[in-house]
């Protein structure tokens, strides 16, 4: 299971200057921002955290690593985390509400080995934003931290919980997000846990409606991504539109709790996804290799036996269902998704598209293709979140055409072999 880890998020603080009503974690607010640099109370030290870096290398060194919140840059040893974490072959991503990033963070982020920001932004209208946030001013500083990061080579994702009070502005929040210049635009779909418990959801046919309105959008991705999260159902939409789509090959939408995806909280707990509240292992006790390769949850979720309608789906393959959403209805991982307006048909079950297996691409021998300097400046332009499946995409095309040596010329042939020429289109 060590090579099928490709994420990690770690909440490496519970401490924010906003108080945002849908939070998860639930994070802590600080408005003595000056004195709280250092970890907080309970939280991993600087030691312990280098120390679990070392173990999540242990599983995976090219992982992506999401250093997030709370407000992560409340931590004046993110940097050192960061520079240890790409040391070791991470791709490292800060997961920020963009209040503290201005000129001088956004190039000592980018010094220090970080690859791109993710950064909150709940509506196109300050107004609406600023009440979500729960501090004046919080757009503005939201959407010129977008404009900094740019201007310092930084790639941007901008991340959208959807809510009764945004769902309507969602066409318009999207196209605000492309005339910022964004690479991805990243609708989250609220599990109600956390500070976010009581907070009023959208329906069943409103979840239903806008994955099939982004699913739409999504087909002319010129310019920029729109990825999904914790909405498993984007990829039933995708299929029943394009059952060939380069989105289901390339896993968009797919959920990867426990299966290549796990989170870990600022105290050291190892969950599924953030929506889980139980923790798989705790780093403190046991190695975070350890934890990924023998927790109990996480051997459920890699081989689920879905139950209700669910495990009747005809799409099970494809979709799967949010597992927390189950859990936090159900109070069983298994059970169907509440959330799904699909009724079962009674068909065969579908199998997805395969885009990506787990046969390493090398040659005879065993060797790898050697990527030239100048394809490897181009990869890294690709949204950091698919760099390593189009990396190995090529590579792959590579071994096939028998071709030793990627150029940016191979990359280009794989692109259109694949499909990809929208997706990494300003690569």
């Amino acid at each position: 299971m060590e090579k099928d880890l490709k994420i990690i998020s770690w909440n490496i603080t519970r401490k924010c200057n906003l108080k945002c009503a849908h939070c998860y974690l639930p994070a802590t607010f600080r408005n003595d921002i000056a004195s709280t640099t250092a970890p907080g109370p309970c939280e991993l030290t600087t030691e312990e955290s280098l120390r679990v870096i070392d173990e999540i290398a242990r599983a995976n060194n090219e992982v992506m690593l999401i250093l997030s919140g709370g407000e992560p840059l409340l931590r004046s040893d993110i940097y050192e985390l960061a520079q240890y974490a790409s040391d070791k072959g991470m791709m490292v991503v800060v997961g920020t509400n963009g209040y503290f990033i201005n000129e001088a963070s956004a190039r000592k982020l980018k010094d220090h080995g970080v690859s791109g920001v993710s950064i909150s932004l709940d509506s196109p209208s300050p107004k609406v934003h600023d009440s979500v946030r729960q501090i004046d001013g919080s757009w503005d500083r939201a959407v010129k931290a977008i404009e900094i990061s740019k201007a310092a080579d930084l790639s941007v994702q901008m991340n959208t919980v959807v809510t009764n009070s945004n769902y309507n502005e969602i066409p318009e929040l999207i196209q605000f997000a492309r005339s910022l210049g964004v690479r991805v635009f990243s609708p989250f779909f609220l599990v109600c846990t956390g500070q976010g418990e009581e907070l009023t959801d959208i329906t069943p046919d409103q979840y239903e409606d806008l994955l099939t309105l982004i699913v739409r959008l999504q087909e002319d991705r010129t310019g920029m991504m729109i990825r999904t999260r914790c909405a498993p159902t984007f990829r039933r939409i995708l299929y029943q539109r394009n059952p060939e789509s380069s989105l289901l090959k390339l896993d968009a939408g797919k959920c990867m709790a426990g299966v290549s995806y796990c989170r870990i909280t600022p105290e050291g707990k190892v969950t599924s996804c953030p929506y889980m509240q139980g923790a798989a292992g705790d780093v403190r006790e046991k190695g975070f290799h350890e934890i990924w390769q023998n927790s109990e949850e996480f051997t459920s979720l890699r081989n689920p036996s879905l139950q209700g309608k669910c495990k009747a789906c005809e799409y099970q393959q494809v979709c799967g269902g949010c597992r927390a959403r189950a859990f936090a209805t159900h109070g069983n991982l298994m059970d169907e998704d509440p959330w799904c307006v699909h009724v079962p048909d009674g068909s065969d079950v579908i199998t997805p598209p395969v885009f990506n297996n787990h046969e390493e691409p090398v040659f005879d021998n065993g060797q790898k293709p050697v990527w030239t300097r100048e394809a490897e400046d181009r990869v890294k332009k690709v949204p950091f979140f698919v760099r390593s499946m189009v990396k190995t995409a090529v590579e792959r095309f590579a071994v096939k055409s028998g071709c030793k040596e990627i150029t940016p010329e191979l990359m280009m042939k794989a692109r259109k072999k694949y499909g990809m020429e929208k997706m990494a289109r300003k690569s």
